[in-house]
């Protein structure tokens, strides 16, 4: 715009030529500004939120989502244009300091996209370790209950079952509770980065969708998750 008003004011200095060669040139670099500081960090942060909020229930998520985009998006671009205006040609100069804005920006967003692996991905190994017979007195014994439950024997039950008594006679453990005293959520994290190095090996996101069906429902069927 700005060197649309000088051509326009009648500047020498400033031709067709000069205007269209300054618009093609600044496309890379603030295109590779813009895209992973908007499309690639601040998009899918907004979005997770949004998520974790319609997943609990919350009427407000879509209004969140559409209202805090909007508004960082809009306010953005105005700031932006008139900032480009004020600066003209001289704004070119800024763009490495703007590079390394992005990039702490982007650090940021994957670290709290890091933050809710935790919360997204699930998995849950089903395979039996162990499996110990409790003594009497380590679980609740619904026999000792004779016919109709009365009010007092279920409050015992809810008092023993908050007390920590198990439900059965039987203690089974499974592969997932054992990696949830070593590391909680360790398999999400790990599926996380074979995705992310699957990504960076140039294998298709749709494959890599497909696979991981595939992958669950076989695990599934043959008892694993």
């Amino acid at each position: 715009m700005a060197l649309e008003e000088e051509r326009a004011s009648g500047s020498s200095i400033v031709d067709d030529t000069a205007i269209q060669g300054t618009k093609i040139g600044m496309m890379g670099p603030l295109a590779g500004i813009g895209d992973p500081l908007f499309w690639f960090t601040l998009r899918p942060i907004i979005g997770a939120i949004a998520a974790s909020l319609a997943v609990s229930g919350s009427l407000v998520a879509p209004v969140f989502f559409v209202l805090v985009w909007n508004i960082i998006r809009i306010v953005f671009m105005w700031y932006t244009q008139e900032l480009g205006y004020k600066q003209g040609v001289q704004i070119t100069k800024n763009v490495t300091l703007l590079s390394t804005i992005t990039r702490g920006a982007g650090l940021l967003g994957m670290f709290i996209m890091g933050v809710l692996i935790e919360r997204w991905v699930s998995i849950n190994f089903i395979t039996q370790v162990s499996k110990v017979k409790l003594q009497k007195g380590a679980y609740i014994d619904f026999n000792s209950f004779h016919g109709n439950l009365q009010s007092s024997d279920l409050q015992t039950i809810l008092q023993q079952y908050a007390g920590g008594y198990s439900l059965s006679n039987m203690q089974v453990t499974t592969l997932q509770n054992n990696l949830d005293k070593l590391l909680p959520g360790l398999a999400g994290v790990l599926l996380t980065f074979l995705c992310m190095w699957l990504l960076r090996k140039k294998v298709s996101p749709v494959l890599l969708i497909l696979g991981i069906f595939v992958v669950g429902i076989l695990a599934h069927v043959v008892g694993i998750l």
